[in-house]
């Protein structure tokens, strides 16, 4: 379903628009993206992609948060530890613009079929290995 870029929207975004054009927001303002895998690069990867007003972004991560995430992940507080990686993460990425739809799915990358990966514009993937890939 397509959305058009609201003014509060064109006002938010206004460098951005500027930058690359309406037409290329409203294609991001629409887009739905994957990350799979949430380690330090995806970390910035989300941020960048909440910040830049994409329509959805999920995070695909089955793993749970320890002590040396920590040190590499910005999203993560040691409060955290033990938590999904992606839940936790996908907390503080709300805060960042609570016009973008965070999903979370704590799901290993390994179970999920070819059709899932289609319901994306874009996938991005970290931490997998060629045979993921």
């Amino acid at each position: 379903m397509e959305h058009t870029i609201t003014e509060d929207e064109a006002a938010l975004y206004d460098r951005q628009i500027r930058l690359w054009g309406l037409e290329a927001q409203q294609r991001m303002r629409n887009a739905s993206i994957l990350v799979a895998g949430m380690r330090a690069l995806s970390n910035e990867v989300c941020k960048n992609i909440v910040l830049a007003g994409v329509g959805s972004i999920t995070i695909l991560e089955h793993e749970n948060i320890t002590g040396q995430d920590l040190g590499a992940q910005f999203f993560l507080r040691e409060t955290d530890l033990g938590r999904n990686r992606a839940e936790a993460a996908a907390e503080n990425a709300r805060l960042l613009n609570p016009r973008v739809k965070v999903f979370v799915d704590q799901e290993d990358i390994t179970t999920k079929p070819d059709s899932f990966f289609t319901t994306f514009d874009i996938v991005c993937l970290t931490g997998c290995g060629p045979e993921q890939m």
